[in-house]
């Protein structure tokens, strides 16, 4: 459309100058990295009342923005991208969070509360400038032009917008279902499924309710803005870690602090701290142990030793007897050949019967010895519990067995009331005795000579 007289002509080119020359006359001639820059410097100085040290203005702040094709690319993978992660270097440390210089002229931010702080003596110390960490990619900030960082493996606290698989996050339980626990990160909704809660199996989720724990994000689904995340990932990798402190320090014969994780019939599994070790029922105790839950529960903290190691097949033998004094040590000295002792009957076998003289000393009436008189069982004469007297016929330390007789008791009971006269009072024998073998009268070899 035309215009009469001197009235100016305004189309799209002359509009574009126009506006071209209004935002240079309002820059100042500055670049925009220039404005970036004293911006961010005005911000800080407001802050901190102007005591510190400026941001080169030569050199501009950017934060390398990536394309919008590989800007949420780690988001769908279960670990973070390779070219997302980054290494990067403190310069500056203020209001809560830390300037990052990731080179190649950008720079990040990241929270401070992402990074550890140590107690040394009265102070806490954390992160400084001049360290160096590896940071994710978060976003980016086109308004203050700094790349939005993450440390990599620290806890994450922002919006679920911002996270992504394999971030470490701080969940808090907010509810148990039958399939998992309901949970907060921050203000977002979160799940974690039964089988991630822990490394081991868990009936009743309820004693995690209104816990803080520590996960990784499994997945995150934006469009239906669920969050699913796993402790057990958490708990493996802490385990891992330990295991393999834990087997460059066992020896054999060292003793060691565990807890109970599980008891059988054939003995328990002890937690050392990130590998179990088995406390064979025959290493509980001197004693002979029918039930190992009389002797151990599940979560006992006990001392064991540790007496064999298999670092290849990562199996730990462990003890309990080892640490307690060993009642055979003065058998000898207790139990002379011939003395009369008194014990209690533990129990009963075909060829004889067990009898506890002590805890942790047990010694063997034969079938033989139990009676003067023929028996068919050792059952027949005393059962479980019976308490007896008997003399002791031998000691055997190194094979730890001790022989006892019944009878001969009873021998000298009889003779000393008359019952018996003192060549009448042989034992006699439970065995019946082996007949003898009829004589043959037929000759072996073919008599010589003779018709």
């Amino acid at each position: 459309m035309s215009q009469s007289g001197n009235e100016q002509v305004n189309t799209p080119e002359t509009e574009a100058k126009a506006l071209e020359s209004e935002v240079k006359q309002a820059m100042g001639g500055m670049s925009i990295e220039d404005l970036m820059a004293q911006s961010l410097n005005t911000k800080s100085e407001e802050s901190q009342g102007g005591d510190r040290k400026k941001l080169d203005p030569a050199r501009p702040v950017r934060g390398g923005r990536p394309s919008a094709r590989n800007r949420h690319s780690h988001y769908d993978d279960a670990h973070p991208n390779p070219d997302n992660v980054k290494k990067g270097k403190i310069v500056e440390i203020r209001n809560g969070q830390v300037l990052v210089d990731l080179g190649g002229k950008s720079q990040g931010i990241c929270p401070l509360d992402q990074f550890d702080t140590v107690q040394e003596g009265e102070e806490l110390k954390g992160v400084e400038v001049g360290q160096e960490y590896e940071f994710i990619y978060k976003g980016y900030d086109a308004r203050e032009g700094l790349v939005n960082l993450a440390r990599k493996g620290a806890v994450q606290h922002g919006a679920w917008e911002t996270l992504s698989a394999g971030d470490t996050v701080e969940a808090t339980v907010t509810g148990v279902t039958p399939g998992g626990l309901e949970c907060r990160v921050g203000a977002s909704r979160a799940f974690i499924p039964a089988s991630q809660v822990d490394v081991r199996f868990h009936k009743d989720l309820s004693a995690f309710l209104n816990q803080r724990l520590t996960c990784i994000v499994s997945r995150v689904d934006r469009e239906r803005r669920s969050i699913s995340l796993s402790r057990r990932d958490v708990l493996a990798a802490e385990q891992e870690k330990a295991a393999e402190k834990i087997w460059g320090e066992l020896s054999v014969g060292q003793v060691r602090e565990g807890k109970v994780r599980s008891v059988q019939a054939y003995g328990a599994f002890v937690d050392l701290g990130g590998i179990d070790g088995l406390l064979h029922v025959s290493a509980m105790s001197h004693q002979r142990v029918s039930d190992p839950k009389k002797i151990v529960k599940e979560g006992d903290t006990i001392q064991v030793m540790v007496t064999n190691l298999d670092k290849d097949k990562k199996r730990v033998s462990l003890s309990l007897k080892q640490l307690q004094k060993d009642p055979w040590a003065n058998v000898t000295n207790d139990y002379a050949i011939g003395q009369t002792v008194t014990g209690t009957v533990k129990r009963t076998v075909d060829f004889g019967a067990f009898v506890e003289l002590a805890p942790g000393v047990e010694g063997l009436v034969h079938v033989s010895q139990i009676a003067l008189k023929r028996i068919n069982k050792p059952s027949d004469v005393v059962k479980e519990g019976d308490t007896v007297t008997a003399k002791v016929l031998g000691v055997d330390t190194e094979k730890k067995r001790i022989s006892l007789s019944m009878s001969a008791v009873e021998r000298e009971q009889k003779i000393a009331s008359g019952e018996i006269k003192v060549e009448e009072a042989k034992p006699v024998s439970a065995a019946p005795a082996t007949p003898a073998k009829p004589v043959s009268n037929k000759p072996k070899k073919p008599l010589k000579g003779g018709l």
